[in-house]
């Protein structure tokens, strides 16, 4: 999961672990007439609007305040665009402050939050640590964005210590997104949809960045209890209020992705990312579309799969070239499996992912490469932190319980 809008830099995003296969190629008739065939690129008021910010810091760039409206403004354009560029122009515009001791507090959450999306979750903790420990003007935030490392490492219990923390201290559907989320992975699932809704249905005037994290928080509990057509009815409801913002948010699109794979709805995919194929994990969806269209006779999109394959290819490898293939270690394992066929490959990504990052997404691509490669044991980790969270999953239980009959327990 991940905390959206300006208030936080997520760094997972959640993956398909089946592609059902998709009827032949007739024309796509949208069952809704709001739903969206293409989305146009953003608007260049953001660029424009972070263009003036770094001519204003250009003249003065030891001016700490216009600094962070800048490093602020680049990091909220990263996360829409996905693009590592904007991440390192605001490491670059914090430059001055950055390794200082005595940083100031707002210097220290913006670097957390860089190093977070970089998956230095250990960096990330130290910083938000101090902050909390200084009970500095961050600390709300803080808590928010240790939460999500924490549950980023898979520890739900830590994160939801944080979360309950934020109950007086932010509004009232952060604390109750974020709880949910954290119990959602502890044995509550249930409940913590129920909550979550209940709090989201007397929320309609929050802003739109929170109202998109609480709706697509919901939709992937609902998903993962196996309740596809609440979870397809929230989906459409966060699609629908992105559009109605003129916004982007791409883990939402990402997740909503993911799920309208599982469903065989590979044509509503493409619809939606066609435009977006800069954006290196939806170009991955796209090509999981378009590979279950053309298993399913669509000439037109094997000839499109076999481009974004190649591009695909090229995007890892830049990944590697930059020293940021951490940060994609999971999309990589999943490329490797599904669009490559290459399972000990993807093992070996899938492991190396899983030491820094367990997420539901992480442990499905592990277990479903360990299935894939022969090697169950590989998975043993991913099943003991299983039994440790007690999460309810549908797909993860049907995976693991493929494990335990490959090694006749």
């Amino acid at each position: 999961m991940r905390f959206q809008s300006a208030m936080l830099v997520a760094v997972a995003a959640w993956l398909p672990v089946a592609v059902a296969a998709a009827g032949p190629g007739e024309p796509y008739l949208p069952a809704d007439d709001a739903e969206v065939l293409e989305q146009l690129p953003l608007a260049r008021g953001a660029h424009n609007d972070l263009r003036a910010l770094q001519q204003q810091l250009a003249q003065n760039p030891r001016n700490l305040q216009q600094a962070i409206a800048y490093a602020r403004a680049s990091i909220e354009l990263g996360r829409q665009e996905q693009d590592p560029r904007d991440f390192g122009y605001a490491e670059a515009a914090l430059a001055p402050w950055w390794n200082r001791p005595d940083a100031p507090s707002s210097v220290v959450l913006l670097r957390a939050t860089l190093e977070q999306w970089r998956h230095d979750f250990a960096a990330a903790s130290h910083d938000l640590d101090a902050l909390l420990a200084a009970d500095a003007e961050e600390s709300t935030q803080a808590h928010l964005t240790r939460a999500s490392v924490r549950m980023v490492q898979g520890d739900p219990v830590g994160a939801l210590r944080d979360c309950v923390a934020l109950i007086g201290r932010a509004d009232v559907l952060i604390a109750a997104t974020c709880i949910a989320q954290a119990n959602s992975l502890r044995g509550r699932a249930a409940v913590s949809l129920a909550s979550l809704r209940s709090v989201l249905a007397q929320s309609d005037g929050a802003a739109p960045g929170l109202r998109l994290w609480a709706l697509t928080s919901a939709a992937e509990i609902a998903a993962r209890l196996g309740r596809d057509d609440e979870a397809a009815e929230l989906y459409r409801t966060a699609l629908a209020a992105m559009d109605a913002a003129a916004t982007r948010d791409p883990y939402l699109l990402a997740s909503a992705s993911d799920f309208l794979l599982e469903q065989g709805n590979a044509k509503a995919v493409v619809a939606r990312l066609a435009p977006l194929e800069r954006i290196d994990n939806l170009l991955l969806r796209l090509a999981l579309a378009e590979q279950q269209l053309a298993a399913a006779g669509d000439a037109a999109a094997s000839r499109q799969l076999a481009a974004h394959l190649e591009m695909l290819e090229e995007r890892f490898a830049e990944t590697r070239q930059r020293q940021d293939s951490s940060v994609h270690l999971r999309e990589e394992a999943l490329f490797e499996l599904q669009l490559r066929h290459a399972p000990a490959r993807a093992l070996e990504l899938a492991v190396r992912n899983w030491r820094t990052q367990r997420e539901p997404a992480d442990a499905r691509v592990l277990l479903a490469a360990a299935i894939a490669a022969h090697r169950p044991q590989a998975a043993a980790p991913v099943l003991e932190w299983m039994a440790g969270t007690q999460i309810e999953d549908t797909a993860l239980t049907r995976l693991a319980q493929v494990l335990r009959t490959e090694q006749g327990v």
